[in-house]
């Protein structure tokens, strides 16, 4: 508690009384939109500031005299004004700036809202929804398929949503929709994300070494922001595809803004007419909405309500006796007040709720099974930032989330298993921006972490540096301390059947240690180049027994899971980008290792998880001329590891049964591979306008030239003859049409 008492009484500290503040509101002059990391200085001077994730800038220390307050965004004509203030005076300037077209070889500007997190934190990358839906995809544009295509970032299938990043699997990546934590983000059993493009600003992700202000999970962090709204008119887009259809509506309300999209395929009547030809054809749905209002309350607060809606439905009925039927889906609704204290002092407080459940039940013969798991957190969190000075931005904040975990066993309507956990989590952080030297920039933070399994204290310290050289060449690195609580047991055929529970007194949680070290230059404006190395040490792992008896009644974690594990991850990351031009696009390439040790495994050996890669390189390009968009992914990696078998062996019960059992008999986990990976995607589009709206159709072709990359080894126990395993492979060429507009 001394921790919190220190950390908030720094924080409500006013800025020196002998000097004066300028602070205010940076937004979009046409639609009102909030615009993250403007550049805010006064000229002639070395004081400025960059605006926050709300907007919000305050440059303090400035001594009484006239100023020119230039306000500067790319992709946006520079704003100057000419102030005078006296000593100790308060100014409130916010600033609308106007978007600008850059006319000359027909140069596409975008706007870099991050620049402040990407020069400071390492490990960070950001991503805007225009840049995204300008990707090749398929069926539509996807945030989590799209985020694989960038160096660290690998995929376990082409059928999967699901991030491994730097050698961690999906339950170790945090995933917030407006700060709203989401526990299965996946449609069409991990096909797409629940993440609709139309109603996407931007996403932040820390790849690892993420700062004090997240915490909860061993890896990386994708923090995702949702429209607000536009203040200004009513605007309206979407698309259509040949699987679903999306729209989404924005415009003034009130005080303010509010956003309403909508997505849902249309697979209905095409699997009911394949069904009358083809037996076991199940039907299949999805659908999710976003909403979110935007108020000013007064000249010092806001209030912005948001929510998400999404359900799967997946029947299948092949006759009266025989049905089977899945349900799952995320709801998650946040109210989020922002208050202005003082020119100096900004706060965040939000009250959240989310929901993710479960349902399969089936029908054999008039038998009743029934599996429901469920995971609902409620939380309250508040964050204060505090511009100090010149020098140190201090920030800090609370977090204690309530959760509620249930998992229903029931056959023939009898309840074999009804499992309920209340745990909670409390947590506490703070940080400082602190710029040591003109050049140099040091974030300084620690979080404090109470869980009730655990009943103590978890500390987690963490550090970020950065450091220019010159002109565009920075050197950064980072490190920290993290702890899980919340495991996911997942089928990775199948998302919808992926449950969270959390780990009890009967095992410590989960630890890593991260160290990321690296440089980035920017060579010219639409240029930019990184190298990272980042070394994750880990402790404390657990993975599902899977030895345990079908039905087994245990629910204690060391009872479900193997313990005791131990990892790391270490590799080197080259990134290199063009932002802006007729031809804009990266080339992104990792070198990693990846490995897992447990005493009950492998005979407590070392080995690499299926989704190790050792090399992974990436070519994404886009190309605009005038309204035709040409793009085209290249993806090269190295194979997924699986294990061979070594032989395969007969049991019988006795002569007199012949009853017999087949099995193969394994070799080192993992240790061998499957053969490269590599495919090619291609999209071209084109805009234009019909009854005066802007419409814009476009082909995408999904594995361009049909190789059919390997995805498991199955080996076949049923029928002896066969002696050879069976290589699965994933999905063949997939073209996909479709249709975006705007009104």
């Amino acid at each position: 508690m001394k921790f919190s008492a220190v950390l908030f009484a720094l924080l409500l500290i006013h800025a020196p009384a002998q000097a004066g503040t300028i602070s205010g509101f940076v937004t979009d002059r046409t639609s009102g939109e909030f615009l993250l990391s403007a550049n805010v200085f006064l000229g002639g001077t070395s004081l400025g500031a960059l605006s926050n994730e709300n907007g919000y800038y305050a440059i303090t220390g400035i001594p009484a005299g006239s100023y020119v307050l230039i306000v500067s965004y790319l992709g946006y004509e520079t704003h100057r004004d000419t102030l005078s203030l006296g000593a100790e005076a308060f100014l409130r300037r916010d600033v609308a700036l106007a978007p600008t077209v850059l006319i000359g070889e027909e140069t596409v500007v975008e706007a870099d809202r991050n620049r402040d997190e990407r020069l400071a934190q390492p490990g960070f990358v950001a991503l805007q929804a225009a840049v995204l839906q300008e990707l090749p995809a398929i069926g539509e544009t996807d945030l989590l398929r799209s985020l694989q295509l960038l160096p660290g970032i690998q995929a376990s299938s082409d059928i999967s949503s699901g991030l491994y990043i730097r050698g961690g699997g999906p339950d170790q990546t945090q995933i917030l929709l407006d700060q709203i934590p989401l526990y299965n983000p996946s449609h069409a059993f991990g096909f797409f994300s629940i993440f609709n493009p139309e109603a996407i600003k931007d996403m932040r992700l820390h790849k690892s070494a993420y700062p004090a202000s997240y915490g909860g999970n061993l890896g990386a962090v994708l923090d995702v922001t949702n429209r607000d709204g536009n203040r200004n008119d009513l605007r309206g887009s979407g698309g259509i595809s040949l699987i679903s259809m999306r729209t989404m509506i924005e415009g003034p309300l009130a005080r303010g803004s509010f956003m309403v999209s909508g997505r849902r395929t249309y697979l209905e009547p095409i699997l009911a007419y394949i069904r009358r030809r083809v037996e076991d054809i199940p039907g299949y749905y999805f659908y999710d909405v976003n909403a979110k209002i935007n108020q000013n309350l007064s000249y010092s607060d806001n209030l912005v309500l948001s929510g998400y809606f999404g359900r799967d439905d997946l029947n299948l009925e092949t006759s009266e006796d025989n049905q089977f039927n899945v349900r799952w889906g995320n709801s998650a609704v946040t109210g989020k007040w922002t208050h202005l204290f003082s020119p100096t002092l900004f706060g965040n407080f939000i009250v959240s709720g989310s929901d993710y459940t479960s349902r399969l039940s089936a029908n054999f013969d008039g038998t009743e099974v029934l599996f429901r798991n469920s995971i609902r957190d409620i939380s309250v969190k508040g964050d204060l930032d505090y511009v100090a000075d010149d020098e140190h931005a201090l920030k800090g904040g609370f977090r204690a989330t309530g959760y509620r975990f249930r998992f229903n066993r029931s056959f023939n309507q009898d309840d074999q298993l009804d499992l309920r956990l209340r745990p909670y989590v409390i947590s506490i952080y703070g940080q400082d921006q602190w710029q040591a030297l003109p050049s140099t920039s040091i974030r300084l933070g620690l979080r404090g972490n109470y869980y009730s399994e655990r009943g103590k204290i978890d500390l987690e310290p963490r550090v970020s540096l950065s450091h220019r050289l010159s002109g565009g060449l920075r050197l950064k690195a980072g490190g920290g301390r993290y702890h899980q609580y919340l495991q996911l047991i997942t089928t990775e055929g199948f998302s919808g059947g992926d449950f969270w529970v959390p780990l009890d007194s009967s095992v410590a949680p989960g630890q890593a240690w991260h160290s990321v070290i690296g440089a980035s230059w920017d060579p010219a404006p639409n240029y930019r180049l990184s190298l990272e190395s980042y070394y994750q040490r880990l402790g404390n792992l657990v993975v599902v027994d899977n030895t345990r008896a079908a039905g087994a009644d245990e629910t204690r974690s060391e009872d479900v899971f193997i313990t005791g594990g131990r990892g790391y991850a270490t590799g080197v990351e080259l990134f290199v980008e063009r932002t802006s031009g007729r031809l804009t696009g990266w080339i992104g390439y990792t070198l990693g290792w990846t490995r897992r040790q447990f005493p009950e495994l492998n005979q407590g050996d070392w080995f690499p998880p299926k989704y190790d890669r050792r090399h992974d390189l990436v070519v994404s390009a886009n190309y605009r001329a005038g309204r035709w968009t040409l793009g085209c992914n290249v993806i090269f990696a190295t194979g997924q590891a699986f294990t061979p078998a070594s032989a395969r062996y007969e049991l019988r019960e006795s002569a007199r049964t012949g009853i017999r059992e087949d099995y193969f008999l394994p070799t080192g986990r993992n240790t061998a591979r499957l053969l490269p990976y590599h495919r090619m995607d291609l999209s071209v589009k084109q805009d234009f306008r019909l009854f005066g709206r802007d419409l814009q159709w476009y082909l995408q072709v999904f594995n361009a030239y049909n190789h059919r990359n390997e995805w498991f080894v199955q080996y076949d126990t049923e029928d002896d003859r066969i002696t050879t395993a069976e290589v699965v492979k994933m999905l063949p060429i997939v073209p996909t049409l479709g249709l975006n507009y705007e009104f």
